[in-house]
């Protein structure tokens, strides 16, 4: 007996210190993305807002509420490029675009700190620390979108909150309960998928279950693009007893000619299949970041059972569609907030032009190579702008560099064909730090306005978002296919949280004056000299084509080789502009290391012996794809010294997949 109480008693008391112990272990509902309205997260409800930790864990650009003190801001304005690790803890020198927000009223750990964008509005005036420095320590709620801002997790585009207890802006109704949702996290769930028309010689589906957590939907296989149709259909939805309805989900759009037709979302009654296109805009994505679908008002169909579909359909230009986090939600759509601010650009109109250039509308870089050239055709006022299009190239036109606060900002524009239909894309170009611009990826477009023709002016229109203040290149775009001439007027920039740094448009830049420097090599090599340090092959004249090149293809191979060009002494005692023409063939091969392999210097101790020089490397433009045919290059040459040299270096390692560098029409003004 006394054994056995022994037992008891210690087993009583390992049980009382375990209870004890587990105290400190979190609930199930304390982990985020497992719990309910009690997580320690927060659900981003208005009764249970997000911790500044629960909204960085939920930076998917939807809706929802955060709660945090105010702590300070971030400092902005000219020539100003801030990050989360600017914060300035206090009020003295605030502006009134942003605060920033932290998890106590004494916090001065940036990571426990997040920044907010005050857009334009009652929000603003209520909140920004330059009106109201009393606001410093206070508890805040702020309602707006789970996005980056500042290089960092942050919350944007806020259209209301709640301060001392009183609501400021438009306050949202409440989400009800999720009718619907699927996040493709595990699988297609139970969608279906029905192939209304997928060729044979695909050998593959159009919409597959990705390994990342999604649905992705194309009919670009092998580098062929096929015409298909596939639709990805949902199981019936229950809104029979709902009082509202609201659909979102995520998506990823790239590579399509024609989104309006290519993607398309639909609704039909279960019960007897009826199917009607939604109102839905996608919009294709400029990186493979998802984005927010917006709300879409499902009311016209509450009471009863529906389903949804998904619907892939492309001809001639396969692109790809990466789709998750379908939600219906028991609650009305709320409308996005418009951009209403005043036309920042003061020549959108293109009415003023001096020596055959619009003003404004000339870059110092490589994000204009289209030929421009004034028109009378106007959509109002007395002039437009007519941009020349290429079935060669995509052509640009591109403003004077701007720089441009943080801020969301709209971009629109009317078109009218000059001839045959067009095709145009509305966007910018970021800046590097030189003034160039990188390629590639440094061209931010919008979806493709297409079949605009020369019997009617048509709108078209952008939307962006920059985290940081940074300069671009407003541009149009001009697709080489049909590669038609249009003409574009009445250009305007809006923001309601931006603006341009230094308080305006920026002057039309000086004019390029004479070129101090030209060679087209319609006659050969001219002044220029080669340097070949490694292969046989070397740079030679093609008279035929009236160029300069290069290939370090030989006998069925592609071998090592390292060949320069370079020019006689050119004055760089200031900085110039390069410009040059070029082409790489053969067709259909990959550009993405031209800018490791065909590159542009200049030194000023260069004296006949590349290898003991020092040089420069400066930033060119590529084509996006290899071809024949030639495309305008464009570089900003450093001042260097008034005795410098331009060289054109070709390097390729044995078994690359090597190109053929062609140049003519060189010219340094």
């Amino acid at each position: 007996m006394k054994t056995k109480s022994f037992i008891s008693l210690l087993c009583l008391t390992l049980g009382v210190f375990l209870f004890q112990a587990c105290n400190d272990v979190p609930a199930p509902y304390d982990i985020p993305g497992k719990g309910d309205a009690n997580s320690i997260y927060g659900t981003g409800s208005k009764e249970s807002p997000y911790t500044i930790k629960g909204a960085a864990l939920n930076q998917n650009g939807g809706y929802a509420w955060v709660k945090a003190y105010i702590v300070g801001y971030i400092p902005t304005g000219d020539n100003t490029s801030s990050t989360i690790s600017d914060i300035v803890f206090g009020t003295e020198g605030a502006g009134t675009t942003n605060i920033v927000i932290a998890t106590s009223a004494d916090s001065k750990d940036i990571n426990n700190c997040m920044a907010v964008q005050l857009p334009s509005g009652d929000v603003r005036n209520a909140l920004n620390l330059q009106a109201h420095p009393e606001n410093l320590g206070k508890e805040v709620m702020l309602y707006g979108t789970m996005e980056k801002y500042f290089g960092s997790a942050g919350v944007k585009t806020v259209t209301a909150a709640i301060l001392d207890g009183q609501e400021i802006g438009d306050v949202p109704e409440e989400p009800g309960d999720a009718i619907f949702s699927e996040t493709f996290a595990e699988g297609m769930g139970e969608f279906t998928i029905n192939n209304v028309n997928v060729p044979s010689e695909m050998g593959s589906e159009v919409w597959t279950f990705d390994s990342y957590k999604y649905m992705k939907a194309t009919s670009y296989i092998n580098g062929v693009n096929y015409a298909a149709e596939s639709w990805l259909v949902s199981p019936a939805i229950n809104l029979t007893q709902a009082s509202a309805a609201t659909l979102t989900f995520d998506y990823c759009a790239r590579y399509f000619n024609d989104l309006e037709n290519n993607m398309t979302v639909w609704i039909t009654e279960a019960s007897n299949e009826n199917w009607q296109k939604l109102p839905v805009e996608i919009k294709d994505c400029s990186d493979w970041n998802f984005v927010d679908s917006k709300d879409i008002d499902l009311n016209a169909y509450k009471g009863k059972s529906i389903k949804l579909a998904f619907v892939y359909n492309c001809t001639d230009k396969a692109g790809t569609f990466e789709l998750k986090n379908i939600l219906v939600e028991e609650r009305n759509a709320q409308a996005d907030q418009p951009i209403t601010g005043e036309n920042l650009l003061k020549n959108g109109g293109f009415e003023t032009w001096e020596n055959g250039v619009a003003t404004g509308w000339k870059s110092s870089n490589s994000a204009g190579n289209a030929t421009v050239t004034q028109s009378t055709d106007a959509h109002a006022g007395s002039y437009s702008a007519m941009i020349e299009g290429s079935t060669d190239a995509n052509k640009r036109l591109g403003s004077t560099e701007i720089t441009l606060k943080a801020g969301t900002y709209a971009i629109k524009a009317y078109f009218k064909a000059v001839d045959a239909n067009a095709s145009i894309r509305l966007g910018y170009a970021v800046n590097e730090a030189d003034g160039s611009i990188a390629g590639g990826d440094s061209y931010k477009y919008g979806a493709y306005v297409n079949d605009i023709t020369k019997d009617t002016w048509v709108e078209a229109t952008h939307e962006f978002t920059l985290e940081a203040n940074t300069t671009v290149n407003l541009v149009v775009m001009v697709g080489k296919n049909p590669g038609q001439s249009v003409l574009i007027d009445d250009f305007s920039l809006q923001t309601n949280d931006g603006g341009i740094i230094e308080g305006g448009n920026p002057e039309q830049p000086e004019e390029p004056g004479d070129a101090i420097f030209s060679e087209s090599f319609a006659n050969g090599i001219g002044s220029f000299t080669t340097a070949d340090i490694t292969g046989e092959q070397a740079w030679n004249a093609d008279t035929q084509y009236k160029c300069m090149k290069m290939s370090a293809y030989a006998n069925g191979t592609s071998v090592k080789n390292e060949d320069w060009l370079i020019s006689p002494a050119i004055d760089l005692g200031k900085a110039r502009t390069l410009t040059f023409e070029q082409a790489f063939g053969p067709y259909n091969k990959s550009m993405d290391n031209a800018s490791q392999l065909y590159t542009v210097w200049v030194s000023n101790n260069y004296s006949g012996d590349v290898t003991t020089a020092t040089w420069t490397q400066v930033t060119i433009n590529y084509p996006a794809e290899s071809g024949w045919a030639f495309s305008d290059a464009q570089a900003t040459l450093p001042a260097v010294g008034a005795q410098a040299y331009l060289a054109f270096k070709y390097k390729n390692a044995d078994g690359d997949e090597t190109l053929t560098w062609e140049i003519k029409n060189v010219t340094v003004k």
